[in-house]
C-alpha cells in the first residue's frame, strides 16, 4: 500500500514537472515583463534560462542584451548585439542602431549605415503593403513596430552628428554632416534633433542667425507639446510626448543661450529640474542664463549659482558635464556677485527685518507697563502721603482741644 502510495507521488510530481517547465517564449515573456517594471535582476535570470534552453535564440539574445544595457554593462551587451549581427546580418536593423550607439568614429558610422539600409528596406515594404488592399488584419495590427519616417529621419542625423563631432577632422567632413542632415530633412521636416542638429551646424560656422533660426524651429515642434503634458496631472509622464532625451534637452537650453534665447532657454532649464534636481550642470545653467540676462537678475543668478556650488561640495560621484572648468566658471560668477543678495539672503533680511520690528513693538509695550506701573506707585505715594499729612493734622487739632 505504501508503494502505491509512492508511485503515485512520484507521477503526480511528473505532472506538475511537466506543468512548470517553460518555453523560451514564455520564459522570455516573464523576462521582458520584469524588465518593463525594472527588476532587472529577475529579467536576467528568466532570459539566462531561455539562453541555457536555446542559445541561438534570436529572441533570446536580443532580450539579454536589452537587460545587460540597462545593468550597465555595455560591453556585455555589444557581444550579444554582435552575435545578433552574425546569427542573422540581413534581417532586422534595431541591433545595428544599438550597437552604432555603443561605438564611436567610422565603426558607428558603418553601424548606423548598415542600419539604415534594412530600415529603408522594410520602410519601402510596408508603403507597399499598405497600398495593397489585401495587406491581412495582422499586418495593419503591428503597426505599432512598423519603421516611420522620423526612424530613418533619426537615424540620418545621428551619422551627421558623428561628423560634427568625433569625426570633425576627417576629409570633408563638413559636406558629409550637413549631407547626412539634408537626408534627414528630407524625410521628416519637423524632427525636433535634426533641426536641432542644423542650429548646431551654423553655430560651428559662427552664423547666429541661421543658428537662431533652426533651434527656434526645434523647440516650437517640442516645448509646447511637454507642457502641456506637464499640466495633465501627475498620471501624465511628459517625456513620454517628445523624442527628445535629457541630455538633448540640456544641449537645447546651451544653443538657446548663445543665441541670447535666455526666457526660453530657463523655461527648458526649469523642466529639467523638475524632471532631476539632483543634475548640478542644470543649476550652474540657470545661473549663467540668469547672469547673462544682466543686472535685474543678479540675484536670480546668485541663487542657482549658490545651489550649484553646495551640490559641488557634497556631490560624491561623477556627474557629465561637471569638470573643473564647471567649477572654476561657478567660483568666478559668485566672486563677481558677491555684493549682490541672492533671493533667499533678501528673504532672510526680510524675515530679520519683521523680526527686530517685533522686538521694536515689544519694547514699546514694556516700556508703556512701565510707565502705567510708575504712576500707579506714584499716585498710591500721593495718597499714602495725603492720608499722612490728614493724620497729622487731626493730631494738631487734638491737642489743641485738650491744652
Amino acid at each position: 500500500m505504501g508503494k502505491l502510495k509512492r508511485s503515485t507521488a512520484i507521477k503526480t510530481q511528473k505532472k506538475k514537472s511537466s506543468k512548470s517547465k517553460l518555453s523560451v517564449e514564455e520564459l522570455l515573456d516573464h523576462a521582458e515583463d520584469f524588465l518593463d517594471q525594472y527588476e532587472l535582476e529577475k529579467a536576467f535570470q528568466y532570459a539566462k534560462k531561455a539562453l541555457d534552453i536555446d542559445q541561438k535564440s534570436l529572441h533570446a539574445l536580443d532580450t539579454m542584451a536589452s537587460i545587460q544595457m540597462e545593468m550597465g554593462n555595455v560591453e556585455s551587451a555589444k557581444n550579444l548585439y554582435e552575435k545578433l549581427v552574425n546569427l542573422s546580418p540581413d534581417d532586422g536593423f534595431s541591433k545595428y542602431m544599438c550597437l552604432a550607439q555603443l561605438s564611436s568614429g567610422i565603426e558607428a558610422v558603418n553601424y548606423y549605415k548598415k542600419g539604415v539600409e534594412l530600415m529603408l528596406f522594410e520602410f519601402n515594404k510596408q508603403s507597399g503593403e499598405k497600398n495593397n488592399p489585401s495587406t491581412s488584419k495582422q499586418d495593419q495590427e503591428d503597426d505599432s513596430n512598423c519603421v516611420t519616417k522620423l526612424d530613418i529621419s533619426t537615424a540620418f542625423c545621428s551619422i551627421a552628428e558623428l561628423y560634427l563631432t568625433d569625426l570633425c577632422m576627417q576629409e570633408d567632413a563638413e559636406n558629409l554632416c550637413k549631407s547626412y542632415l539634408d537626408k534627414s530633412i528630407e524625410y521628416d521636416s519637423t524632427n525636433p534633433e535634426t533641426l536641432q542638429l542644423l542650429a548646431s551646424y551654423w553655430l560651428s560656422k559662427e552664423d547666429m542667425e541661421q543658428a537662431k533660426k533652426f533651434i527656434l524651429d526645434s523647440v516650437e515642434n517640442w516645448l509646447p507639446k511637454y507642457l502641456e503634458a506637464c499640466e495633465s496631472g501627475p498620471m501624465v509622464d511628459p517625456t513620454q510626448a517628445i523624442t527628445l532625451s535629457y541630455d538633448s534637452r540640456i544641449n537645447t537650453a546651451r544653443i538657446l543661450t548663445e543665441v541670447e534665447e535666455y526666457d526660453k532657454a530657463v523655461t527648458v532649464l526649469e523642466q529639467l529640474v523638475e524632471e532631476d534636481d539632483e543634475v548640478v550642470y542644470i543649476w550652474y545653467m540657470l545661473g549663467w542664463v540668469n547672469y547673462c540676462k544682466g543686472e535685474d537678475y543678479y540675484s536670480n543668478a546668485k541663487f542657482y549659482l549658490k545651489k550649484a556650488e553646495k551640490m559641488i561640495s557634497k556631490i560624491k560621484f561623477e556627474q557629465r558635464y561637471l569638470d573643473d572648468g564647471l567649477k572654476a566658471h561657478v567660483k568666478e560668477l559668485l566672486e563677481n556677485l558677491v555684493n549682490v543678495a541672492s533671493e533667499d539672503e533678501a528673504d532672510g533680511d526680510k524675515e530679520n527685518l519683521n523680526e527686530n520690528d517685533d522686538d521694536a513693538y515689544e519694547t514699546d509695550e514694556d516700556e508703556q507697563a512701565q510707565l502705567d506701573q510708575m504712576d500707579s506707585e506714584v499716585s498710591k505715594l500721593t495718597k499714602d502721603s495725603f492720608k499722612t499729612k490728614n493724620d497729622q493734622n487731626n493730631n494738631v487739632d487734638e491737642s489743641m482741644e485738650i491744652t
